[in-house]
């Protein structure tokens, strides 16, 4: 035995003097060259609609020989009913749970048996199922994915499970300052405009029973407000085929007219803050609102959002985490939806920063809404998008996700073919006018997670500030 750990003390010895050999050389290589962009060629789309309305997506992209598969209809957490915000993600849910000719033990080993997966998540807009298997079973994915879609029967004791199963990840949730600032964030920025709602809260989960579930269902899940998209190795003749089998005796039916009520206005710095007793850090938050995701100037405030904080060697980051040492990882989101959009700028940092982290957000969003970006940083970020787009499609899933947003928000059919020339366009100007309207300075929404007895007199800059707990409800203010 003594023997055998000596022989493998001496190998690992052996590995190492090679693998530190192998890190020298490698040290003393030059760094290859960055090569030229590749473009980016999109496989052609093609169309149909079935008669009762679908429309079908199909995209012949066989690199390899799988399919990915995505069913959209058009409704998300947007139209829940306020008293049942998140009605839309449990429908997504419990619809995978059992419907009128499988249970769900069967729904799980028939996906299992095809080597597929099948998954269903609800966003703002709309509710997308996905299945990704393999070529050869396209007819039993997308049977087993309409049967899901058109007849769930949301069984009471799987409604029940979920239930329980979302009450423990609310109770968990409050447990993170970036969750809270992010529900806060949107609650205080869209007030009673449906896009203040991320899911499901403690106040309306006991209002979400089987019944809504059932009539949300018959409500929006229609052909005619839906559409499918499929990507992969399967020639379109087939897959036009194949859902006709499987989608084509969906009845349609009447949709309720979309509501779209205005969003509200900013006027001044609004700062909301969530006291979390005994918190060594706070969660900041401050953004505004921002542009519909069909808007034109969609390009140019994507440039601004990358510059001032979404790439890692943005503004914000070079200023707060580089040369501060406030945070690690600071940033920006951006996101555009159908009627409207969001901007935030996020960044957990210590107690004794606090005040200061909030006034070098906004010096950096007065720098670049008053000089523009610079011209090698424009350059860098147009760079970087370019490649970024090209990864995301490089995947059958990944282009099958970029057809599925051109569908969902009616952008044009041939925007995989003109993103990387659309976002080469805005000048320095066109970028320093997008970061005037997308970083709001003057009128914008501030939220902190933290303990304000702690960081009390770094706010003293703001008046009116409104005190929530952790679940949003008003308090006064902490002593």
């Amino acid at each position: 035995m003594i023997r055998r750990m000596h022989g493998y003390a001496l190998s690992l010895a052996a590995a190492a003097l090679l693998a530190g050999s192998g890190v020298a050389a490698a040290q003393s290589l030059p760094k290859p060259e960055v090569g030229p962009e590749k473009p980016f060629t999109p496989p052609p789309r093609v169309e149909r609609t079935l008669a009762n309305g679908l429309r079908v997506v199909a995209v012949r992209y066989g690199t390899i020989p799988k399919l990915s598969a995505i069913l959209t209809v058009k409704a998300g957490l947007a139209v829940d009913p306020p008293a049942k915000a998140g009605l839309a993600q449990f429908v997504a849910e419990a619809a995978q749970e059992g419907t009128t000719s499988r249970t769900s033990e069967q729904l799980k080993r028939e996906v299992f048996a095809l080597g597929a997966s099948l998954s269903g998540s609800a966003g703002q807009d709309s509710t997308s199922f996905q299945m990704r298997g393999l070529t050869e079973t396209l007819p039993q994915m997308l049977d087993l994915l309409a049967d899901v879609v058109r007849n769930p029967t949301f069984p009471q004791a799987e409604v029940d499970l979920i239930k329980t199963n979302t009450a423990q990840q609310l109770q968990a949730q409050l447990a993170s300052p970036q969750y809270v600032a992010n529900k806060l964030f949107r609650q205080t920025l869209f007030g009673e405009h449906p896009y203040a709602r991320i899911g499901v809260t403690p106040e309306t989960l006991p209002s979400i029973d089987r019944d809504s579930l059932v009539e949300y269902h018959k409500t929006w899940y229609r052909p005619n407000h839906a559409f499918l998209v499929v990507v992969g190795d399967a020639a379109p003749d087939a897959v036009f085929a194949a859902a006709e089998k499987a989608f084509g005796g969906w009845a349609r039916g009447p949709v309720p007219a979309p509501k779209t009520p205005a969003l509200p206005t900013l006027n001044g710095r609004r700062l909301v803050f969530v006291q979390r007793p005994n918190s060594v850090q706070s969660s900041v938050s401050v953004g505004n609102f921002a542009i519909k995701r069909d808007d034109e100037r969609w390009y140019t405030l994507q440039l601004a959002n990358q510059i001032y904080g979404a790439a890692f060697d943005s503004r914000l980051v070079r200023n707060i985490r580089e040369e501060k040492g406030y945070t690690y990882s600071p940033g920006s989101i951006f996101q555009a939806m159908a009627e409207g959009g969001l901007y935030r700028a996020v960044a957990d940092v210590r107690n004794d920063v606090t005040g200061a982290t909030i006034k070098e957000i906004y010096a950096e969003i007065d720098k670049l809404r008053a000089g523009g970006p610079e011209a090698e940083e424009l350059s860098d970020a147009k760079q970087y998008s370019r490649g970024v787009f090209l990864l995301q499609n490089a995947t059958q899933g990944g282009f099958a996700n970029t057809i599925n947003t051109v569908n969902t928000f009616g952008l044009p059919k041939d925007y995989p073919e003109k993103y990387q020339g659309l976002i080469s366009q805005p000048s320095a100007e066109g970028v320093k006018t997008g970061a005037e309207m997308l970083l709001g300075s003057e009128d914008s929404v501030v939220v902190v997670v933290g303990d304000y007895t702690k960081v009390k007199e770094q706010l003293a800059g703001f008046t009116n500030i409104a005190f929530v707990d952790l679940t949003g409800k008003p308090i006064p203010e902490p002593k």
